[in-house]
C-alpha cells in the first residue's frame, strides 16, 4: 500500500514539474511568487527536478553571489641553505593575486531521500516530511573567475588553490544569508501549494531539520 502511495506522490511532484516546464515557455500563468530575499539574487523559477546520476533532486533556490579573494605569498630568501648561510633583506619579491569569483549556489532537498514512512496519504488527508535542505551544488566555472590583480609568478597549483578558496567564501557567503532555511521553506510552501491545488483537504508538509 505505501509503495503505491510514494509512487502516487511521485506522479504528482513529476505533473508538478511538467507544469512549471510550461509555464516557463509562456503555455501556462506563473505561480504567485512565493518567496523573496534581499541580499541573493535569486532565480525565480520555484522548482526544477532533474535527474543527477539518477538521484532526483528539488531545487528551490538558485543564488548567485560575487566574492573577492586576496592571497599574497611572501618572498623567500634568494640565499638559504646550510651551506650558503641567509642574507638579510635579500629575497624573492613577494607575490599577490586578486581573484573575483561570480558564481551560483543551488540548495533543496534531495528527493531521493523520502521512503515510505515519510509519506501518509489518507482519504483527502496527506502528510509528508520532506529531507532537510541542503546545498545541493556550488557552481564555479573557468569563466566565472577574474583577475584583478596578479604580481610575480604562479603555479597552476597555486591558482587552484585559491580559486578552492573563493570557493569555500562563497558557501560561508550564502550560509550567512541563511540560504538553507530559505530553501527549505520554500520548498515546504510549494508542496503545500500543489498539494492543495491536487485536491487534498488537509495538508501537512514537514522539513528535517
Amino acid at each position: 500500500m505505501r509503495k503505491t502511495i510514494t509512487r502516487y506522490l511521485w506522479l504528482i511532484v513529476l505533473l508538478l514539474a511538467t507544469v512549471l516546464l510550461l509555464q516557463q515557455i509562456k503555455w501556462l500563468p506563473s505561480f504567485k511568487d512565493v518567496f523573496t530575499s534581499q541580499p541573493l539574487e535569486i532565480d525565480n523559477t520555484p522548482l526544477v527536478i532533474k535527474e543527477v546520476n539518477a538521484l532526483a533532486q528539488l531545487i528551490t533556490i538558485t543564488a548567485y553571489n560575487e566574492v573577492v579573494i586576496e592571497q599574497t605569498i611572501k618572498g623567500v630568501p634568494v640565499f638559504s641553505g646550510p651551506l650558503v648561510p641567509s642574507l638579510p633583506g635579500i629575497k624573492f619579491p613577494d607575490k599577490k593575486i586578486i581573484l573575483i569569483g561570480k558564481g551560483k549556489v543551488l540548495a533543496g532537498v534531495e528527493l531521493s531521500k523520502l521512503s515510505d514512512k515519510d509519506i501518509f496519504v489518507k482519504g483527502d488527508s496527506v502528510a509528508i516530511h520532506l529531507p532537510k535542505a541542503l546545498l545541493l551544488q556550488v557552481i564555479l566555472n573557468p569563466s566565472d573567475f577574474e583577475t584583478f590583480e596578479e604580481t610575480g609568478t604562479w603555479t597552476d597549483d597555486e591558482v587552484r588553490a585559491v580559486k578552492q578558496k573563493l570557493k569555500d567564501k562563497l558557501i560561508i557567503t550564502v550560509l550567512r544569508q541563511n540560504i538553507i532555511q530559505k530553501a527549505g521553506d520554500k520548498a515546504k510552501l510549494i508542496m503545500e501549494n500543489f498539494l492543495q491545488n491536487s485536491g487534498f483537504k488537509k495538508v501537512t508538509v514537514t522539513v528535517g531539520n
